[in-house]
């Protein structure tokens, strides 16, 4: 449906606007954030005054640098009464989760009481698996509209189960992949430190025989292997700064660079670096004076 803004001689240029026609409830049932302002309301009814949402790409879109909440949009026509814009939400993808091409959609969201469309839909948030609440929701629906021969319910998943598949199978193979590497830097590094202190086994016994104490050898043990983890989180970080713009479109709006995620891997493999030195540790501490003076 055509929209008309004061001081646009046209929408079309900006992009594509797409309506939707909304209970009080879409919000929080669908999980779309609103942003500022409010959501469609019970009070908005019709003959009560014409409020709609927009999204934030449409806000700022058609009102650059200004104010969008309180502005007059005119839906279906330039001389239909205003239209007031009450809230901004936020945007969303409707047919793709990636970029749609140079055309930009714009959404806005009208009460379903003071707009019929031709044609829609009912959305139910359910508190379990949806594929398990499915037939109980369907028969309650058809228990309020006896005039329908068959109400039909599908589980969002299975609606957007074919543009999701693609990325839950990259992200079970980026879980898998980054589990078996974590796995074997722990086992690397588990072997390292324990070759070291094997090699090291009378040098151990020497520093018990002149005084060393048990912490002294763990702290020692502990001290070499997160030396070398945090070279190899240092050397392993700037290496995937330098190739993130390879992996950038596999994500999806996740940010390569993201600190978080440097820092919350970075941490991991601190942790499992500490728990592979631990035993070569342990064992150090264990050692024998005499017997590690009398390895050659």
């Amino acid at each position: 449906m055509d929209i008309h803004v004061a001081g646009i001689d046209s929408t079309d240029r900006l992009g594509e606007f797409d309506l939707n026609a909304v209970t009080p409830d879409y919000f929080a049932t669908m999980g779309t954030r609103l942003l500022r302002g409010r959501a469609i309301e019970e009070g908005d009814v019709a003959g009560a005054p014409k409020v709609m949402v927009v999204s934030a790409g449409m806000a700022k879109a058609l009102w650059p640098g200004q104010d969008a909440l309180g502005q007059c949009v005119r839906v279906g026509g330039d001389t239909v009464p205003c239209t007031t814009v009450v809230g901004i939400a936020e945007d969303i993808k409707t047919s793709s989760f990636q970029d749609e091409g140079d055309t930009k959609r714009f959404f806005y969201y009208l009460s379903a009481h003071q707009f019929s469309p031709d044609q829609g839909g009912l959305f139910v948030r359910t508190s379990g698996l949806a594929t398990a609440a499915q037939e109980t929701v369907r028969r309650r629906l058809q228990q309020l509209m006896p005039g329908v021969s068959y109400v039909t319910v599908t589980p969002l998943s299975d609606v957007i189960g074919a543009e999701t598949r693609s990325w839950r199978l990259g992200a079970t193979m980026f879980t898998v992949f980054g589990s078996l590497a974590l796995v074997l830097a722990a086992i690397g590094l588990y072997s390292v430190i324990a070759y070291n202190v094997a090699q090291r086994t009378q040098e151990m016994g020497v520093r018990v025989a002149l005084g060393a104490e048990v912490r002294d050898l763990v702290r020692m043990v502990l001290s070499e292997g997160m030396r070398l983890a945090l070279v190899g989180v240092v050397l392993g970080s700037a290496i995937a700064l330098l190739v993130s713009r390879f992996v950038k479109p596999l994500l999806f709006e996740e940010s390569p660079h993201d600190p978080l995620v440097f820092a919350g891997v970075g941490v991991a493999l601190l942790a499992v670096a500490a728990l592979a030195s631990l035993i070569p540790a342990r064992r150090a501490a264990r050692v024998d004076p005499m017997r590690a003076l009398r390895t050659e």
